[in-house]
This record gives structure tokens, sequence and C-alpha cells, in this order.
């Protein structure tokens, strides 16, 4: 059964602008993100990003509210290495092309980073206190 016509979808999209700066905008529904795009006094136009060059879609608003936070956390590299997978020549998408994109019912598993400390959380280190005596001696 294909959920394409029957619910409605909420839509992570990646715009680009000229010179390739991107920005991450997530919307109710397809047609709140062709709205965004053709608003001239959205932040989206003010700023040129006039081209969609990645788009997730999902199932529920909450789940693409989610996977636009971990994308927004990705460093640029990590970003573009995302979207060239999908659209290697950072071209257009069109909005008739949006449908064809599958809905997701879940989040993509995301690679945890670990953090390696070789030193205190502190910025510095505390003296070494003496060992407490007990009472008896």
């Amino acid at each position: 059964m294909s959920l394409i016509g029957s619910a409605p979808t909420a839509v992570v999209i990646v715009l680009a602008n000229d010179s390739r700066l991107l920005h991450i905008e997530c919307a109710p529904s397809l047609a709140a993100c062709i709205a965004l795009l053709g608003d001239g006094t959205s932040f989206v136009r003010r700023f040129g990003f006039e081209q969609i060059v990645y788009c997730e879609r999902y199932d529920r608003y909450s789940l693409a509210q989610a996977r636009a936070e971990q994308l927004r956390r990705l460093p640029h590299h990590e970003l573009c290495r995302l979207i060239a997978i999908s659209n290697p020549e950072f071209d257009a998408i069109g909005a008739e092309a949006l449908d064809r994109f599958p809905i997701r019912a879940s989040l993509p598993p995301q690679r945890r980073r670990r953090v390696r400390r070789s030193d205190g959380i502190l910025p510095h280190s505390l003296p070494m206190q003496p060992p407490r005596s007990s009472g008896n001696e």
C-alpha cells in the first residue's frame, strides 16, 4: 500500500544558493515547502536559497523536525557528502519530483562520534588531598 496519496507527509529539505551555502528547513507538507520558496519575505528568499538539493519525507512532523536537527548538527563536509550520494551534481530538484521521494516512518541511524578525554574535565587539576584518617588513630 502506498502512503503517498493517503497520508500527509512532513518534509525535510536542504536548500542551496548560488555559492553553495546550505540551509536546512522542515515543513509540515509539500505544499508548505513550495509556499516557502514562493514567499518573497521569507528567510529562504531573502538570502537567495532558491534550489532544493536534498529532500527527505516523513509520515510524522515530529520525525521530520528531529531529522532536521540531526542534519543541522552535521559538519558541512558530511552534509555535502550526504547530498552527493543522491544528487552528485547539486542540481535543483523540481517541485514535481518531490513526490517521488519515499516516505520514511523512522529516523536513519546516526553514527555517534567518540569523545576522548586525555585530560580532566576541569581546566586545571585539583591538588591531591591526603587520605582522610578514621577517628580511631
